[in-house]
């Protein structure tokens, strides 16, 4: 019977309630269940490795790497700003600053102001060595300062004045242990 009747035959097949066209037509949110005209976007393409071993350890390195670099760049300025400390130990009896001056204490104590002279120069002389090792990670005060000093120790043992170069000595032994911390 259902074929016998043709308007029976499209309102059973074709034709819709009104009920039926408003659930089918759109959905629980009010938007169109109808696809979108827009092409689908591309989804983002992961790198595939080359050979399964080598291609994994490709890729893990390439996401390592942006982190590894600046890491290691700082770790390098930290290494180089704590380098003075190793550096102004000596290397040999020529660049030895702190046991000139403890040679020139001793000699000014004794009041042999020829050998305190000769010790004051080798300290000069050690310490013009010892610069260029330590001048990267020293502040340029700590340098000027250890100078100064020599200079002024050095210009109170010409005159033979002991106190005036007890001070001086004092002054630095203290620049010296200052420098590098």
């Amino acid at each position: 019977m259902a074929g016998s009747n043709p308007q029976q035959n499209t309102r059973a097949n074709g034709a819709r309630s009104s009920n039926e066209r408003s659930d089918n037509g759109n959905n629980s949110h009010g938007k169109s269940s109808q696809p979108n005209n827009q092409p689908p976007k591309p989804k983002k393409h992961k790198p595939e490795p080359k050979s399964k071993p080598w291609g994994y350890i490709y890729i893990m390195a390439m996401r390592i790497l942006p982190f590894a670099i600046p890491i290691v760049v700082l770790m390098c300025f930290t290494l180089i700003l704590n380098l003075p400390m190793p550096l102004k130990s000596p290397k040999g009896r020529d660049d030895d600053v702190l046991l000139h001056l403890k040679l020139a204490h001793e000699s000014i104590l004794a009041e042999d102001w020829v050998q305190a002279l000769a010790h004051i120069e080798n300290a000069e002389k050690a310490w013009a060595m010892v610069i260029p090792r330590i001048q990267i990670g020293v502040q340029k005060d700590d340098i000027g300062n250890l100078t100064l000093s020599l200079v002024r120790l050095k210009a109170s043992t010409q005159c033979m004045d002991k106190p005036g170069c007890l001070r001086e000595l004092a002054e630095s032994f203290l620049y010296w242990d200052e420098i590098g911390k």
